[in-house]
């Protein structure tokens, strides 16, 4: 499990003085690029092994101004071209929950231009990141 401290920021917050939803997934964005600095050699966009083909998100509490939060991702489960990483964004103090998601990734070849099966060496990567949670 990786966990990622996240800067709220002025733009991040709507009207209501509270993190606006649209920001959430940004967050997550944020989670992912953390798994692939820690795990991937990534030198250009194109390394990125993987698209990102589904987003749900249930939104449990607003993050308000001054809340400090952070993002915990894991994999959850491993398919043949594809996998979950599951998150949430809590608060470290209080260890409130704000939201908890979860993505489906598909592993992808941006130099071929296609989907493929996770080739093992990445599926390795996965399994250590599964296992750490499990």
């Amino acid at each position: 499990m990786i966990t990622t401290k996240i800067q709220l920021r002025f733009n991040d917050m709507d009207p209501m003085r509270r993190v606006n939803n649209a920001s959430y997934s940004a967050y997550l964005e944020l989670a992912r690029l953390d798994f692939c600095n820690q795990y991937l050699k990534i030198n250009q966009l194109e390394d990125i092994p993987f698209v990102l083909a589904r987003v749900e998100m249930d939104l449990i509490r607003s993050v308000l101004p001054g809340d400090e939060i952070a993002v915990k991702i894991w994999v959850s489960r491993i398919g043949n071209t594809s996998w979950d990483f599951d998150y949430e964004v809590f608060q470290e103090k209080t260890n409130h929950i704000y939201v908890k998601a979860k993505t489906i990734q598909v592993y992808f070849d941006y130099h071929l231009g296609k989907k493929l099966t996770i080739p093992e060496s990445f599926r390795r990567i996965l399994e250590k990141e599964k296992d750490n949670i499990c």
